[in-house]
């Protein structure tokens, strides 16, 4: 299997420091992250991917080597576990995507990229029926089952002209008095040379679909990422985890969900049985007390994440039951871990 190069792209984002490209595209650069650069760090950028080469190197350390060798050492994963996650990394077979000049507006606190077109409003889809991006980015969202999702966000957009995040789909995040405070969105296309998830810009994340818990469920479900909080009801999302942080949540996630005293809370992550991350992050909140749902073998070795596994079993709902059911606290975690490796 060749490992695309979108996905190379997107781990290079992910891991490097601060990383943007440059030369039209053709190079990205960022802090080093393993000499993380001295006391340049956060000022310099001297790690390059060569995207044309295939390459990485860095000016500060002088570690060189392809991509693939860059992801084992910093993630301590093997070629097999990097193939895997490459062929579920999700792209259209061919780019689409047209030019559109537009001058860049910021968007105000609280709104939504620029021109965003709901994919909820038959009217906005009736009109904009002939234009391939709006198309295809719906055909994705119904690809990914998010059109009948149990626990689906009240809107799902796509923006046309937005300089950073046009052609992409707007997941937005409500308050709990359904106004967007703030949005991720999600690369579509296959050329597309930026990480597969981007965050509003400037703004602080809240929880993703706390505005769709249900008072008459006992329970909340964190998932890492928002798409898959839609298969589950009560599922909401912090939008990205870091195996290396002590923390879990910002400051205005935590208040979000303190709102929700009575409510026990349960963390939901993507299978550790495939992702080292999740599996130290999963131990990790664990011995900090948390409950922490364990995927069974069954599922485990057959889904990275609960999207996968409702498009794998044609449903639109995975049953919070099947969490509660699999869920456990402190050392117990480990031990079912360390049998997992």
């Amino acid at each position: 299997m060749i490992i695309p190069q979108e996905y190379t792209i997107q781990k290079f984002h992910q891991l490097a420091g601060y990383a943007k490209p440059k030369h039209n595209g053709s190079i990205i650069e960022g802090g080093c992250p393993i000499c993380k650069e001295g006391k340049s760090w956060g000022r310099k950028r001297r790690l390059y991917y060569m995207i044309k080469e295939d390459y990485i190197f860095c000016h500060n350390c002088g570690w060189s080597g392809k991509p693939v060798r860059f992801i084992q050492e910093l993630e301590g994963i093997s070629y097999k576990e990097i193939l895997h996650e490459a062929r579920d990394y999700d792209i259209l077979p061919e780019d689409i995507t047209k030019p559109v000049n537009v001058a860049y507006t910021s968007p105000q606190s609280g709104t939504l990229p620029e021109d965003s077109i709901n994919l909820y409003d038959e009217s906005q889809l009736s009109y904009y029926k002939n234009n391939d991006i709006v198309t295809e980015v719906y055909k994705f969202a119904k690809k990914r089952g998010l059109l009948t999702a149990i626990n689906k966000p009240s809107s799902l957009w796509v923006s046309l002209k937005d300089f950073i995040h046009k052609n992409r789909l707007i997941l937005p995040f409500y308050d709990d008095s359904n106004t967007i405070q703030f949005y991720q969105t999600r690369t579509v296309f296959l050329t597309e040379r930026l990480p597969k998830y981007l965050s509003k810009s400037g703004s602080e994340k809240t929880l993703f679909n706390i505005n769709r818990i249900d008072p008459d469920i006992d329970n909340i479900f964190i998932f890492e990422g928002p798409i898959d909080a839609c298969f589950c009801s009560n599922g909401v999302a912090v939008a990205g985890i870091q195996d290396n942080s002590s923390t879990s949540m910002n400051s205005k996630q935590s208040a979000q969900l303190k709102k929700y005293p009575l409510h026990s809370k349960t963390w939901v992550l993507d299978s550790q049985w495939l992702d080292k991350t999740s599996m130290n992050k999963s131990i990790s909140l664990a011995e900090q007390g948390h409950n922490v749902f364990v995927w069974p073998e069954e599922y485990g070795t057959r889904f990275k994440d609960f999207n996968d596994m409702a498009i794998g079993l044609g449903v639109n709902e995975i049953p919070y039951k099947f969490i509660l059911d699999n869920s456990h606290t402190g050392l117990k975690v480990r031990v079912m871990l360390g049998q997992v490796r």
